[in-house]
């Protein structure tokens, strides 16, 4: 005997059913008319009763009285309309017409910003006051889900979706269901779907996914009005106005509705103070030049910019360009409205009455040379002459500027001006002073040096509030860790930078440091990213070449990323229609893209950029020479391999901390590789791979993984013995972050039945999950072979129940597995700090590091949050970890979500577990996914007790995942759990 399930539609009104029931009910609900009609009546009702309340109040009710908890109704109301969508969207094809408009596209204002797709609703309505957006959420409402029930039970898909981006939370997942139940049906127009895919995350302020939906449907329909509307917000939001601008330009221009090209132009005013901070810098600019060049008014003019950094650099110009001393202390007004700004009560004061109380006849002379110099009127030769003569001269100001300003054209004199700055009682010069010796390092690339030299600058910037050289310390800062692959730190300067030179009208390093955000996308692979900053540099950049030039190979390297070659072809064939030289950097460029878009411009304009190209290291010659040998494998064979192996041998001999040399040595390789594979001398290749790593290829059960722009290839030798392999030159799409099924079939069968395997992955492959099965024992190699161990487990250190300060983070429950003859030490609480930790790793055998593991979200690599250490840091990044010396070679286990993850550059792969490795352990053992604290203790507990009995790791992890995986607890995250051995 069954219950009548009718029954249960008071109650499920009331939102009085557990969610099972609830569910259960909506299964029912799907198909009985009777119900559907009755709950329609029940919400009409419940409408009705509000809006009576709302006319004549509340109504007294004896208590006696037993009311439905009606406070439940909205409840109860959404999983009706939840059941009925979920139903719908699985339910038969044949399906009623669409239904009319609602009547609310036509009535009162519009509550959401952004433009959806459904005609009705895209009709031009006033905004309401406030709009919805990622902060904003209007609640449900009875009259929202009968809406809603109606149009699902119309089956009216678009005009649904419309209904509820409009409506806002909770019924963006709603929304989104339906669109992509759309896509899968095929159901509308598919830029129409992904235009309002990207609205749902806008609404959610997931703001560069919106992004990168709008990008791909004016990729599709360049007119896309509601696209163009919709991505000029999201830019507008994201801090980029010139991108904003040009977007909201274009709806104007094209909408057909006059209310939508109105607000276009609504919002043009309200982004018109970009242009005004443009037209302020070269409003300063000009009177910068002109105070410089002297003449009637000019002071008075200055003095007007004062709060544009510059006006201190023009300064020190004009002092250069005075001859008499009379001149010279007519500028004092302006030095001492300079010194107040930076806090400082003479310096420029004191330097305008020393210069003076110097000034000779002798002078003039230099002071003219300076004025061309600065007006270009100067030659290379006659330079070449002059710079002698006036470090010679007693004019030391003047002197110095000459020096400044030729300091890229003329090293050779780089230590006489670090000197000279370097004795400066200037704090603008002693800031140079450090700037310089970190440029002379980085062209030495020694880059860490560099930016310790960078590091001081800034401090030091920051104290004396010169901000013309704060922010081009902080600029350069986000160059030399980028180089460094310190992903996060070049955001984080880059960010700073721009921000000060925005509030200070510092229109070219804007420009300059849109280029360095736009360097750190490109670094972490975020190509919608890198397109958004570059592209809003290169509207700053107007009609300079140069930095044009330097925008267009860069984003010729980010289409290069996402495998466009034929946008990469048109960006360098743009930064070449510049008439300048490639840089290295487009160099690089082109000669990915001439691989397989070759031009019949591209040899003269290749030997035309590297012949600018001076090496000033032997990693750069080595470099330089791999470039050439790139450049040539493919159209002559064998020159090609000569210059490449010619690059590997030059590579080795540079000193071993030489960055250009790793980059050389490494594509030396990967372009070897690719040309044996080209070839189809597949053994070749996989041996290249053990001659990067100086080791002896296995014949059995190893496989070699890589992957070069649009080729990659896999290599493997299986348990019996056969070369097998897949080589693919013409990808058109880049591999998964998850790696699962790219390895064929065919070879993973090959594979199975090893006792263990080592794959030799190059980067950016090395460190990703599912390369292999997990019913397979793995593990990534990566050097000759393991460190040696003195001792047995003498020293096991145990990194648990942290102490976060004041974060909310919970300590993590971990419990170690210390066996029968290790003696263990605990960092526990407040000590388990970053210093302590990394001193306590030295001597350990054993290493268990249980705590929270975060992700960098620029460069998307991970890090160890700990207890806060005596100079304020809690985190343990790959950096400090890479520098330390793990003495004992020990087994170390990252019990730390996703602490695996990396950030993958061609030459090096930056995570956690290859800094362990580098730093001297002999294995690592971490996740690639988010893990649970108590499961994982047990699980690397078994682990570990496994190895101690001499089992190799990935013969451990693969058994003991097995067994946990028959026992059904938790497959997901154990898929995630790799070795580095």
């Amino acid at each position: 005997m069954t219950s009548d399930p009718c029954l249960q539609l008071q109650p499920f009104a009331d939102g009085l059913l557990s969610e099972e029931q609830a569910q259960a009910f909506g299964q029912h609900l799907a198909d009985c008319a009777r119900c559907q009609a009755e709950l329609t009546g029940l919400l009409q009702l419940e409408e009705l009763g509000r809006l009576y309340v709302e006319k004549h109040g509340a109504v007294n009710v004896p208590e006696r009285v037993v009311a439905f908890p009606r406070w439940r109704v909205v409840g109860g109301v959404m999983a009706m309309a939840a059941a009925l969508v979920v139903l719908f969207l699985v339910a038969s094809p044949q399906r009623p017409p669409p239904a009319p408009a609602l009547a609310i596209w036509t009535t009162g204002p519009r509550s959401l910003e952004a433009r959806v797709t459904y005609p009705a609703a895209d009709r031009h309505r006033p905004l309401a006051s406030t709009a919805m957006g990622a902060q904003e959420r209007p609640s449900s409402s009875t009259t929202s889900t009968l809406l809603a029930a109606e149009l699902v039970q119309r089956a009216d898909l678009q005009q649904l979706a419309a209904f509820y981006l409009a409506t806002g939370a909770p019924y963006i997942s709603a929304a989104r269901d339906v669109l992509e139940r759309m896509q899968k049906e095929d159901q509308g127009r598919v830029v129409d779907v992904l235009c309002d895919q990207g609205v749902a995350h806008y609404i959610e302020g997931s703001d560069w996914k919106a992004l990168k939906l709008f990008d791909q449907v004016l990729s599709l329909e360049p007119t896309h009005v509601q696209a163009l509307w919709n991505r000029a917000l999201v830019y507008r939001k994201l801090g980029l106005p010139l991108l904003a601008r040009a977007g909201f330009e274009a709806v104007e221009r094209t909408d057909k509705d006059e209310g939508w090209r109105q607000e276009a132009r609504e919002q043009l005013r309200r982004l018109e103070a970009v242009k005004q901070r443009e037209q302020k810098w070269r409003d300063a600019e000009r009177a910068g030049e002109a105070l410089v060049s002297g003449g009637p008014g000019t002071l008075e003019q200055a003095l007007n910019f004062l709060d544009v950094p510059m006006m201190r650099r023009d300064f020190y110009d004009a002092v250069r360009t005075r001859a008499s001393a009379e001149d010279i202390r007519a500028l004092l007004p302006l030095a001492q409205r300079l010194d107040g700004q930076a806090g400082r009560k003479t310096v420029l004061a004191d330097h305008l009455n020393w210069v003076a109380s110097r000034a000779t006849s002798q002078r003039a002379p230099w002071a003219q040379h300076y004025a061309r110099l600065l007006s270009g009127q100067i030659g290379a030769e006659e330079l070449r002459t002059l710079l002698p003569r006036v470090l010679a001269s007693s004019e030391e100001d003047i002197a110095l500027g000459f020096l400044v300003w030729t300091r890229t054209t003329h090293p050779e004199f780089t230590e006489e001006l670090i000197r000279r700055t370097q004795g400066s009682t200037d704090p603008w010069f002693q800031l140079l002073s450090l700037q310089i010796q970190a440029e002379r390092d980085v062209a030495a690339d020694e880059y860490e040096s560099a930016a310790q030299y960078l590091e001081e600058a800034i401090d030091r910037c920051r104290k004396e509030r010169l901000l013309y050289r704060c922010i081009d310390i902080e600029n350069d800062l986000a160059h030399v860790t980028a180089w460094l692959f310190q992903v996060a730190a070049s955001e984080r300067h880059a960010d700073e930078g721009l921000r000060m030179a925005r509030q200070t009208s510092q229109w070219e390093k804007e420009c300059a440091l849109l280029q360095s955000r736009g360097n750190v996308a490109r670094l972490a692979a975020n190509v919608t990213q890198g397109r958004a900053y570059y592209g809003e540099a290169l509207m700053a950049a107007g009609s300079d070449a140069k930095a044009r030039r330097n925008i267009h190979q860069d984003l010729a390297h980010l289409a290069i990323q996402a495998l466009d070659l034929d946008e990469a072809r048109l960006e360098l064939d743009r930064a070449m229609d510049e008439g300048l030289p490639l840089t290295l950097h487009g160099i690089e460029a082109l000669v990915d893209v001439a691989r397989t878009r070759r031009s019949s411009r591209d040899a003269t304009e290749f030997e035309r950029s590297l012949s600018q190209e001076r090496p000033s290291t032997d990693g750069h010659r080595a470099y330089l020479t791999f470039l050439r040998g790139r450049f040539a494998v493919d159209m002559d064979p064998t020159r090609g391999r000569e210059l490449l192996e010619q690059s590997i041998r030059e590579a080795a001999a540079a000193h071993p901390d030489d960055i250009k040399a790793k980059h050389a040595r490494t594509y030396s390789y990967t372009s070897l590789i690719f040309a044996d594979a080209r070839q189809g001398a597949y053994l070749a290749a996989l041996n290249r791979f053990g001659e990067e790593l100086n080791i002896q290829m296995p014949t059995r059960c190893v496989l070699g993984a890589t992957e070069d722009t649009e080729r990659s290839l896999f290599v493997a030798w299986g348990a019996d013995g056969q070369l097998r392999h897949a080589y693919q030159p013409q990808r058109r799409q880049p591999l998964p972050d998850e790696l699962s099924d790219v390895v064929p079939q065919e070879m993973v069968d090959a594979l199975r039945a090893c006792p263990s395997v080592e794959v030799l992955a190059r980067s950016p492959l090395h460190g990703r999950a599912g390369l292999l099965p997990a019913d397979i024992a793995w593990s990534y190699r990566t050097r000759a072979s393991a460190p040696r161990v003195e001792g047995v487990h003498a020293s096991y250190l145990v990194v648990n129940n942290v102490q976060y300060d004041e974060r909310e983070e919970p300590p993590l429950r971990w419990e170690p597995n210390p066996g029968d003859k290790a003696q263990v030490k605990f960092l526990q609480g407040l000590n388990a700090t970053p210093s302590r930790v990394l001193a306590a790793m030295r001597d350990a055998q054993d290493i268990d590091l249980a705590t929270h593991g975060w992700i960098n979200p620029g460069s998307n690599t991970s890090y160890l949050l700990l207890a806060r250490d005596v100079d304020g840091s809690d985190k343990l990044h790959s950096e400090q970890i890479r520098q330390a010396r793990l003495e004992r070679a020990p087994l170390v286990i990252l019990a730390a979500c996703e602490a695996a993850r990396g950030s993958s550059a061609l030459h090096e792969v930056d995570s956690l577990p290859n800094a362990f490795l580098e730093a001297g352990a002999r294995g690592v053992i971490a996740a690639t996914r988010k893990i649970p604290d108590e499961d994982s203790s047990r699980f690397f507990g078994e682990v570990r007790e496994r190895v101690r009995a001499g089992v190799r790791p990935s013969i451990a992890v693969r058994d003991v995942r097995a067994e946990w995986v028959d026992n059904k607890k938790g497959a997901d995250w154990l898929n995630g759990i790799l070795v580095f051995e």
